[in-house]
């Protein structure tokens, strides 16, 4: 067990006066986080929750496919964002082409919510590559079943990170893949992801920030009245090219809070009490 991250407490109406589009840590409750401090686990070890991290930790396997070239997801070392805690992370393949990819996780919060903030970390491999020079979509976060309500966290539309509803309507931000990458492939860096969604209708609430800057302010969305359970980490994306055999998708340090924006982990705090990374606040 590594110690848990403290986070900055920040005067919040100051900082938004000053940088109202910044993203700033914060102390908010969270209802689930881990930095996949567990042991090391490959598809084919068991998808059940016990069988990934640790038993009742709410991360289980998503599905048992894998790459054409083999490629099996995996939670490593190798996958482990260095700026956060714990020591290993989440590596999702993909493939060449379109949907080939590895099985995904899947993340299940203690009760179902409406208003979610999340943050986590993403890392692209370096020189991932999409036919055409940009995806046409990624499904990187994807909570519920489209049909009843889904919501999809990636690439959605205009070559933009956004939010799709119910596999139908897309809502882009300003930030395309190309300028989160500084180029048109993958530049092997961590970045900051992080997104609000809050239903309320036909004036639902979708907030997206990278690397601490907001590209996205809707308050006129529609995300349906399903409440939001669980998701998978890690899905579809179209068209991946270049790969020798498989490239990777990252993940690292996810949390989810219903109170607020969670900001950027930082560094530990130096005596800090012990805790669990994988939690689950009940």
């Amino acid at each position: 067990m590594r110690t848990l991250a403290a986070f900055v407490v920040s005067t919040v109406c100051a900082v938004a006066a000053l940088w109202p589009q910044t993203s700033t840590a914060q102390t908010v409750p969270l209802v689930f986080q881990t930095t996949f401090d567990c042991p090391d686990w490959i598809q084919g070890m068991g998808g059940g929750d016990a069988n990934v991290c640790s038993s009742g930790d709410g991360i289980a396997g998503s599905g048992d496919w894998i790459t054409s070239s083999g490629s099996k997801d995996q939670i490593i070392a190798a996958a482990n964002n260095p700026s956060g805690s714990g020591g290993k992370g989440f590596r999702h393949w993909r493939g060449n082409g379109s949907n080939n990819v590895g099985g995904g996780l899947t993340i299940t919060l203690p009760a179902p919510v409406t208003e979610m903030w999340v943050r986590f970390y993403m890392r692209f491999s370096l020189g991932f590559a999409w036919t055409g020079g940009s995806p046409l979509y990624t499904k990187d976060h994807y909570w519920g079943a489209c049909g009843s309500g889904c919501a999809i966290f990636g690439i959605q539309g205009s070559n933009s990170w956004g939010v799709n509803y119910n596999g139908s309507v897309n809502y882009s931000s300003s930030r395309t893949w190309s300028q989160s990458q500084g180029g048109s492939t993958g530049d092997g860096q961590w970045h900051l992801y992080e997104y609000h969604l809050k239903q309320n209708g036909t004036a639902a609430t979708i907030e997206i920030w990278i690397d601490g800057v907001r590209y996205l302010n809707r308050t006129n969305a529609d995300l349906g009245n399903t409440p939001w359970r669980s998701f998978k980490l890690g899905e579809n994306q179209s068209s991946v090219t270049g790969c020798n055999p498989d490239c990777y998708t990252d993940y690292d340090d996810i949390a989810i809070s219903t109170t607020g924006q969670i900001g950027p982990v930082t560094a530990p705090t130096p005596g800090a009490i012990a805790a669990p990374q994988n939690l689950r606040l009940r």
